[in-house]
């Protein structure tokens, strides 16, 4: 079982987005698990789902009230969804003075290493308590970020911060790479692509993810992206980053070639 956390500090650098397309991916091949570990839910809501009103979620994970097995819902396409509302909130504070907070999510993942392939985690926007279960968690760590100049001063101490976690927390921890997104085809774009390869040059940069009104429209209808668009442009970046985290995954199936 592989589990890879998706993380960033910041919001709207499409965390989200690239967990959706991921896991769909994913789950054309192998069983696959997307745990929403963000109170927004946008996972959730991202796959059509909507939580009722004391519907089991990450919360009741996060707080052991409940194993992971009970609260999982399986998509139309094959992926199953581990979902949560603004009630995970909550979580962090509850479990804020227990000895083993730091591990509440890798021990719950336990019951679910002989039933998944891989686990995809989506972290919300911020280093707290539920990021730091998520890594604490992962095998690897995937880190999106847009194609802005604002976006690359962060990263130098997310890298470190997640040095700082793979020492003290968890230390088969490894930094899968950096994948760029919202790319559009301008001197901006092509800029903060150069710096960030120059800046590290030793971290994995994959493909940038093209700008698209598409990915709004493919959430809105609760699919992801290889199932709304035909465009390949949309989906290679992400098959590049699947053929990472799953090396002996097959190319993209023949009824999503164009």
């Amino acid at each position: 079982m592989a589990i890879v956390a998706i993380a960033s500090p910041k919001g709207g650098v499409g965390k989200t987005t690239s967990t959706i397309a991921l896991g769909g991916l994913l789950a054309q091949s192998q069983s696959c698990l997307a745990v929403d570990l963000d109170p927004q839910g946008n996972l959730t809501m991202g796959f059509g789902i909507d939580m009722e009103k004391d519907q089991i979620g990450s919360y009741d994970v996060m707080t052991r009230q409940e194993t992971p097995e009970e609260p999982i819902i399986e998509t139309e396409m094959g992926l199953h969804i581990l979902p949560t509302d603004s009630t995970l909130a909550r979580a962090e504070n509850e479990i804020s003075e227990d000895p083993k907070r730091f591990f509440v999510l890798k021990e719950q993942l336990k019951s679910l290493q002989n039933r998944y392939t891989n686990i995809l985690i989506d972290c919300p926007p911020n280093m707290g308590l539920l990021t730091l279960n998520a890594l604490a968690a992962a095998d690897a760590v995937l880190v999106p970020v847009q194609c802005q100049y604002y976006s690359l001063r962060g990263l130098d101490r997310l890298f470190d911060e997640i040095s700082d976690i793979r020492k003290t927390y968890n230390l088969r921890l490894r930094l899968l790479g950096v994948l760029p997104t919202m790319a559009e085809n301008t001197l901006m774009t092509r800029r903060v692509l150069e710096e960030l390869k120059k800046r590290h040059h030793q971290v994995t940069i994959f493909k940038p993810v093209p700008k698209s009104i598409q990915f709004a429209e493919a959430s809105f209808v609760g699919q992801p992206i290889h199932h709304f668009s035909r465009n390949r442009k949309l989906i290679e970046p992400y098959e590049r980053v699947i053929r990472a985290i799953a090396p002996q995954t097959q190319n993209t199936p023949k009824e999503y070639l164009l």
